[in-house]
């Protein structure tokens, strides 16, 4: 029989191609995107809505004095390995262990080569392995208990099943060397931990999730993600990009970056230690096999029940007057959200009108939920020692979502890696004291250089020919903003010319002061 539970923090969607629509038609205007969600699901349409800019002649339109946020930001691909490793049957030790390289055996052929691409997800409460990437890591057979949890997200729920303990190793994409083998020096990795085996996920072109390692993992390591060096792999035929990702331990020295965001962590309990799982008391004939996976809990002979990392944001629509006041949203930071999410309550909060600047379809572990709300907010302001962060017209997709803090409460948001597509970051958490996300100055890079990989080439070509508007077209779609290089509201000729006047080839750096 399945047991329900609330791993509200964990089911996260990560694309590998562009979804599709399940064979409905899209709506005018429809673009189709492949735009992580994180735990939520994937945004596979966008739907631009009202307009908010006039290219009429004579007809002023609004100023955004401060950086806008790209919709959708980086992902941070890691490679991530399996073995053997656990605490000997019986022993009654349910908590994870910590380890600095990989130990174990390979519960496949080689650990260094039966790899699969998958994300570091600050918003995700469990490790979590997805369809036919469980076998390739080798979770299959007796490493499946027969406990059955229901998983939900966009759409709906489905059953996945708890997995025996074994261990997760992970590595940025520089350490996959040109012929697909991943150096195990290199990797980080924590034991006796039970994950999720979850169903494929498919939003009409395969798979949307692969791997993720989530807050027992995360939370007793620092990240460092450099969008200024990115990185490309190819693995299985599919091909990914994203910024270098290298794991620290809590005493390695990480780089100073000007901007510190204060972190919190909020959870049910106010005391948390280690990560663990529960076994099936219930179960005497098998009592050693975990019923609830691994979480960070306060020891390891409690119930485990998770955790996240919050700070607040302020928000503002409009003029700032007496009654029209800064907002404050208390959000989760999650790395695994390519894209950022308020409430329906910050909706209202805000005064924001009934009918949106865009819609989106997001697909799910239920399937596709068309029509969510997206809204572009015209201020938002990040508190940060060294100074404060500000930003113009910033991209939000509306959605309810309880917080792992309590049952009845809903989440004010989500802060997403669109607000530092173009800045280098640490994600420096804590379980006991205040954590730090640490953030760059802005990084340079070309005019035209639109998927950051530091150069300008066909690939981007191609992004500013399928968002074309000319000077007359219309509203621009939402992933199309960050090509409107002069950001007058089209594209066109001027941003075509300021392509080609950056145009340095494939895998040739492009000079970033290109564009005048």
């Amino acid at each position: 029989m399945a047991r329900f539970l609330r791993l509200y923090c964990f089911v996260c969607l990560l694309s590998l191609a562009s979804g599709s629509t399940y064979g409905e038609k899209p709506a005018r205007g429809a673009r189709d995107v492949s735009i992580s969600m994180g735990r939520r699901g994937t945004i596979v349409s966008i739907t631009p809505g009202r307009s908010r800019t006039s290219n009429v002649a004579g007809v002023s339109k609004p100023s955004y004095p401060f950086p806008r946020p790209r919709l959708a930001g980086f992902s941070p691909w890691i490679a991530i390995t399996t073995s053997d490793e656990r605490r000997p049957i019986n022993q009654d030790d349910w908590a994870h262990y910590l380890h600095a390289s990989y130990v174990g055996n390979s519960l496949t052929g080689s650990a260094s080569t039966d790899f699969v691409l998958g994300i570091l997800d600050s918003g995700a409460d469990v490790d979590l392995v997805a369809g036919s990437f469980a076998e390739v890591l080798g979770i299959t057979g007796p490493l499946l208990t027969n406990n059955v949890i229901q998983i939900g997200g966009v759409g709906g729920f489905v059953d996945a099943y708890v997995t025996q303990p074994l261990a997760f190793f992970a590595a940025g994409l520089p350490s996959i060397n040109e012929e697909g083998v991943l150096d195990l020096s290199a990797v980080r990795g924590h034991s006796n931990v039970s994950a999720i085996a979850a169903p494929p996920i498919d939003c009409g072109s395969g798979a949307v999730v692969s791997a993720v390692l989530g807050t027992p993992f995360i939370a007793f390591h620092n990240l460092h993600i450099r969008v200024d060096s990115p990185r490309k792999i190819t693995k299985d035929g599919v091909t990914v990009q994203g910024p270098d990702v290298t794991i620290h331990d809590k005493f390695d020295d990480l780089p100073f970056y000007q901007h510190a965001i204060a972190l919190d962590f909020g959870g049910p309990l106010l005391e948390v230690t280690t990560a663990s799982y529960l076994p099936d008391f219930l179960n005497f004939d098998d009592q050693d096999s975990p019923v609830i996976p691994t979480l960070l809990s306060a020891f390891a002979f409690t119930q485990p029940t998770g955790g996240a990392f919050f700070t607040t944001i302020l928000v503002l629509q409009g003029e700032p007057s007496p009654t029209n006041i800064v907002q404050s949203m208390r959000v989760l930071v999650d790395t695994g959200a390519q894209t950022s999410i308020m409430s329906e309550a910050m909706v209202a909060a805000l005064s924001l009108p009934n009918e949106p600047d865009f819609t989106v379809d997001a697909c799910g572990v239920g399937g596709l939920v068309p029509g969510l709300a997206g809204y572009y907010v015209d201020y938002v302001k990040i508190n940060a020692q060294g100074g404060a962060l500000e930003f113009s017209r910033a991209p939000f997709i509306v959605l309810d979502l309880p917080s792992i803090e309590g049952n009845t409460v809903i989440l004010d948001g989500i802060l997403g890696m669109n607000f530092f597509w173009n800045r280098n970051i640490t994600f420096e958490p804590s379980i006991t004291a205040t954590g730090f996300l640490t953030v760059s100055e802005p990084i340079p890079f070309a005019a035209g250089d639109f998927d950051l990989n530091l150069s300008v080439d066909p690939n981007d070509v191609a992004a500013l020919v399928s968002c074309l508007t000319g000077p007359d077209g219309g509203q621009l779609s939402p992933d199309c903003e960050h090509i409107d290089v002069d950001q007058d509201g089209q594209i066109g000729l001027y941003d075509f010319s300021l392509l080609q006047n950056c145009y340095s080839g494939q895998e040739v750096a492009a000079d970033p002061s290109c564009g005048g």
